[in-house]
């Protein structure tokens, strides 16, 4: 996944793939579940309560600046 703009912090987050290890279905495992910069994004960008939108609590990413 891409983040792109001013307010995105720059650099890479997550650990790099393990093209080495793949999943049962020959996935690359992921890092970063996708639903946790969901709610970063609904939190901290929209304003909005992320767990009420997706139903869910998920742990923000540090993928905004202040």
């Amino acid at each position: 996944m891409f983040a792109l703009g001013p307010r995105v912090r720059a650099g890479r987050l997550g650990a790099p793939p393990a093209l080495a290890r793949l999943d049962a279905n020959g996935n690359l495992p992921f890092a970063i579940d996708f639903r946790s910069v969901y709610a970063t994004l609904l939190d901290t960008w929209f304003g909005l309560d992320s767990e009420r939108v997706l139903g869910h609590r998920f742990t923000p990413v540090p993928l905004l600046k202040a």
